[in-house]
């Protein structure tokens, strides 16, 4: 579906895998705000350059680039000179768990996690393209499953790490409680002195300390709750004007900014994509 001129992106579920959700986009001016998803974010470029920040660093992805980003992970991404085409998949935690599970010889204790957020693998990388361009146009369902247990099973073979403490929850309980507020009212209008007065906190302090603990604002992790929850409601069918006022945005144009920044299109073309 076309952005602006000479944009693309396309979006589809394959239920089949846990609600597996894969774009395929073309963006010439588009920067993504800094954001995080519920799921790891895992694909590869195809052709031009993405510069990017993964947790603070800044780097740059070209053909070849492999991206393994985790749950909860803050990155961001801008074209640069003549932009760039990419493939990405967003598969959820138990998805990957039931993958790295039937793989031989890999200690499986723990939370399974990426360290390199982003690396050079051509191989991997044409591996997640062709998975890619798979689930995108073949009806035979073993071949698709071949794909995605091949594909993905290698590259977790490769760059998989397990750890007891990597992706527990590094906030302190303070902060996590503020975390769970927002998760379960974020449709209602929240200021910082709620926040604040959750956590114990001054105003001041308590946007230093979230940030340090979240590497994120107060304001930007809600914006992503927020969207993951549009992104939810707009799946199932529901009118663009009552997910934004359902989820916390002032009105439809204000959820279509924010829904643009981080997914890449507009909260209407999402819908009608996903209906298709």
């Amino acid at each position: 579906m076309e952005l602006e001129s000479g944009e693309r992106a396309k979006f589809w579920r394959e239920e089949t895998y846990d609600s597996l959700e894969c774009l395929k986009a073309t963006f010439l001016r588009h920067e993504f705000s800094p954001h995080t998803h519920e799921t790891f974010v895992i694909g590869a470029v195809v052709s031009g350059y993405q510069r990017h920040k993964l947790k603070g660093s800044e780097s740059v992805g070209g053909p070849g680039s492999v991206f393994m980003i985790n749950p909860e992970d803050v990155h961001d991404g801008r074209p640069m000179e003549m932009g760039y085409s990419y493939r990405m998949f967003y598969p959820s935690v138990k998805l990957m768990d039931e993958i790295a599970a039937g793989l031989p010889g890999k200690r499986q204790t723990g939370s399974l996690f990426f360290r390199d957020l982003m690396l050079e693998d051509a191989r991997i990388a044409q591996a997640l393209i062709q998975t890619h361009n798979v689930l995108e146009t073949s009806p035979d369902q073993l071949e698709k499953d071949e794909a995605i247990f091949c594909s993905f099973g290698a590259l977790i073979d490769h760059y998989g790490s397990w750890s007891t403490g990597v992706l527990q929850k590094r906030e302190p309980k303070a902060i996590e409680h503020v975390c769970e507020y927002m998760h379960a009212h974020f449709g209602d209008d929240i200021n910082l002195e709620m926040l604040a007065n959750i956590a114990g906190m001054s105003r001041a302090y308590f946007v230093r300390v979230f940030r340090k603990h979240m590497n994120q604002t107060p304001h930007s992790y809600l914006t992503d709750i927020r969207i993951r929850g549009a992104r939810k409601m707009l799946h199932q069918g529901q009118n663009p004007m009552n997910v934004a006022i359902d989820c916390g945005f002032f009105d439809q144009s204000h959820l279509n900014r924010q829904f643009k920044r981080r997914i890449g299109t507009t909260p209407g073309a999402f819908k009608d994509m996903h209906a298709q």
